[in-house]
């Protein structure tokens, strides 16, 4: 299924990407990008999550520097790739430092697999490395992936989309499976719930630390949660039989502490920076 481009929407999208299998072989929308499309059907259920198969995530990246797992992301065209501001601080600017490493699994058969370097770091011009509010960053890639089973772009969600609490929230990363843990060697996935903004807010959760740009997600019993090395990564959710990027993993206190639900940064509302940082740099 392709990204179906709200009307008021389709004006920002277009000119963005050539595209061979469209009839007019010019610039067109997004409606000419498939994305958010798994080959499997499975949903395998990070600490308190398990280890995901080929195909599952097949949007996910590994983001090295010299030869270590840094930080993850998420393919959204196949030579952009969204991840957070805080894992691109300086020293850590430059591109010349990262790999990103898709369609592999295990840390220890990356560097058997096809390695793509990365040619520009974008970060959004309002990160606060503080409070981390606005903590989103592109990455371009010198040579374009290739798609294929294991390796898909997710969809963009419309500026604005809505989030339904019930929806179920997919995070998934090569980090900790344990508070102060070593990263994990495979890939691991893990379902989180959202938390409405107004309860993260509380003062016995966060208290007022969270902003329109971040979203909450997670357990507030602990036992499920990003944790590190998962900065970055993708914040998944199904809907209308499409996967949508929704949040990029960015912070929290702990590893799955109770009260201390993981902070992602919120998608929805960086869609027109993103599309914008993209058409400047094509």
């Amino acid at each position: 299924m392709k990204l179906n481009v709200s009307a008021g929407n389709v004006d920002l999208y277009k000119k963005l990407y050539h595209s061979d299998s469209c009839s007019s072989r010019m610039v067109v929308s997004l409606r000419c990008i498939e994305c958010g499309v798994r080959s499997v059907r499975r949903q395998s259920r990070i600490v308190g999550g398990s280890t995901a198969s080929p195909g599952d995530w097949p949007w996910q990246v590994s983001l090295h520097v010299q030869g270590i797992h840094v930080c993850g992301g998420s393919i959204i065209t196949p030579e952009w790739i969204v991840t957070a501001a805080h894992c691109v601080e300086e020293p850590l600017s430059s591109p010349r430092y990262w790999t990103a490493f898709a369609g592999i699994l295990k840390q220890s058969l990356m560097f058997y697999g096809s390695r793509h370097q990365v040619e520009k770091v974008i970060s959004h011009p309002n990160y606060d490395s503080k409070t981390k509010n606005n903590d989103i960053a592109l990455m371009k890639l010198q040579t374009p992936l290739a798609f294929n089973d294991v390796v898909k772009p997710v969809c963009l969600p419309n500026p604005g989309m809505m989030l339904d609490l019930a929806q179920e929230c997919w995070i998934s990363g090569w980090g900790a499976t344990y508070e102060k843990g070593k990263t994990s060697d495979v890939l691991n996935a893990a379902m989180v719930p959202l938390i409405e903004p107004s309860k993260c807010n509380s003062k016995y959760i966060y208290n007022n630390l969270i902003t329109p740009a971040m979203i909450c997600a997670g357990f507030l019993q602990g036992s499920v949660d990003s944790c590190q090395g998962d900065s970055g990564g993708p914040l998944v959710t199904l809907k209308n039989e499409i996967w949508w990027l929704i949040g990029d993993t960015s912070w929290g206190s702990g590893c799955a502490k109770a009260y201390r639900p993981g902070v992602y940064g919120n998608v929805t509302v960086f869609t027109d920076w993103i599309y914008q940082q993209m058409r400047a740099n094509s």
